[in-house]
């Protein structure tokens, strides 16, 4: 039911979008407690030639501000809360990657003194990447990288290639292991792997080990 209803969902959600030249989407439901998958549309139409036949949700994608909690959960283990206050304010971040980054509001807004809850709620970029600018980009990589998106591992070649821009979704990751990384809020701060099978069985009814580690 969950599958059938979460296809419905994204033929409705495209058809309302394609004036703006969206023309694919794809989703994946996880149990927050448990982290199986519950549902999975790799794509829009399968038939589609030209995107159908491919399952966007273990493809490389840019998140945009979904990757924000991730500096913020970052900040708040660092001893900050959800009251301390950051400057909306235009700033410039000299010498970044060779020239200056000055990043703007979605709406090109300046709100001044914000708390980080009203900042993350808002989804306000400035306090966003200020944010990270304290947290540490290798230490950003590395919360990420621990919460199960690999794709941003802080090695050398991805200490080198991002930048700041990386809390505004900068770095690519799949959409499976970000839903997954937001089930750990869920938990309380577990981590579990994702997994699609619970149960294999033979011809005749009788079950199958299954490897220790689900997501093998």
């Amino acid at each position: 039911n969950m599958q059938e209803a979460v296809e419905k969902i994204v033929d409705e959600e495209v058809e309302k979008i394609k004036k703006l030249n969206a023309t694919n989407a794809s989703v994946v439901v996880l149990d927050s407690q448990t982290n199986e998958i519950l549902a999975m549309v790799g794509s829009y139409d399968y038939n589609d030639e030209k995107y159908g036949k491919f399952n966007t949700t273990t493809a490389l994608r840019q998140p945009g501000s979904s990757i924000k909690p991730i500096t913020y959960a970052l900040a708040l283990e660092k001893g900050y809360t959800l009251s301390t206050v950051i400057m909306d304010v235009k700033t410039v971040f000299p010498n970044q990657g060779g020239k200056d980054y000055i990043p703007e509001n979605y709406d090109g807004k300046f709100r001044g003194p914000a708390q980080l809850r009203f900042a993350l709620g808002n989804s306000i970029n400035i306090p966003a990447v200020k944010l990270l600018a304290i947290d540490g980009i290798q230490d950003f990589l590395q919360k990420a990288y621990d919460m199960g998106i690999d794709t941003l591992e802080p090695t050398s070649a991805n200490l080198k290639r991002f930048g700041l821009a990386v809390t505004l979704g900068g770095g690519e990751v799949r959409l499976l292991d970000l839903t997954s990384a937001y089930s750990i809020f869920a938990r309380g701060g577990v981590k579990k792997n994702y997994f699609a099978i619970k149960e294999l069985k033979d011809y005749s009814g009788k079950s199958i080990n299954l490897p220790q580690n689900p997501s093998e």
